[in-house]
């Protein structure tokens, strides 16, 4: 069968949109080999780039069966149970451990489920659209409760420093005429000063270290009493 030499765009459109080679020929009264040989050596040039990958039967998108359940239902309803939680007390749920109430839909198995959701995220298999989920409605999910528990302890420190700066003047120290709570003040700076010098210590807490007390990491020393109250 004699082929006319001229364009055939439409035949590459229908291989890049998976129509079999062989149908392409039949419905084009063509040769197959010359059709699968024209759509190999002309296909970039009409359509401008390479072709598109393809699809095989069992790699195509097939609609979920009625049947079949719906894997994100439960997900998605445990999250909204979040989002209520979130609404209602203005804060992140909690897992005590002295918690003897624990029943599905409660504070601690809220708390259970988000720790859940970071163990499959830090693995590597929380699904992407779940992340943003939790992302949208809880954007410091990732960070657990204990890291939570440490970093408020640490600014309610830092809080007790100011208040006794303010008061004294001074920076906390050791000393026997110290009090108990002064000597607590005093070893946890001396603790702050040893994390700076090995490099342990936050950044970001010694930002605020040197934000609010600028002599911490100078050797106790008797403060002006003069020194303006900082604020928190």
């Amino acid at each position: 069968m004699g082929q006319v030499r001229r364009a055939h765009p439409e035949w590459v459109m229908m291989a890049d949109a998976g129509v079999p080679i062989a149908v392409i020929a039949r419905l084009n009264e063509a040769d197959p080999s010359y059709v699968r040989r024209y759509i190999r050596e002309r296909g970039e040039a009409l359509r401008g780039g390479p072709a598109p990958a393809r699809l095989f039967l069992h790699d195509r998108p097939r609609p979920r069966p009625a049947s079949m359940p719906d894997l994100d239902r439960r997900w998605r309803a445990r999250l909204e149970e979040l989002q209520r939680f979130l609404d209602t007390h203005q804060r992140r749920p909690h897992a005590s451990e002295h918690d003897t109430k624990r029943c599905v839909g409660d504070e601690w198995s809220l708390a259970h489920w988000l720790t859940m959701q970071r163990s499959q995220d830090h693995l590597g298999r929380l699904a992407e659209h779940r992340a943003r989920r939790l992302d949208q409605t809880l954007p410091s999910w990732r960070i657990d409760d204990r890291a939570l528990a440490a970093e408020a302890a640490w600014r309610l420190k830092l809080v007790e420093v100011l208040r006794f700066l303010n008061a004294q003047g001074r920076l906390p120290r050791r000393s026997k005429s110290a009090s108990p709570d002064e000597t607590v003040l005093a070893s946890w700076i001396e603790g702050q000063r040893d994390r700076d010098r090995d490099g342990t210590l936050d950044p970001e807490r010694a930002f605020w270290l040197d934000r609010q007390v600028p002599e911490w990491k100078d050797a106790p020393r008797k403060w002006a009493t003069s020194r303006p109250v900082r604020s928190a």
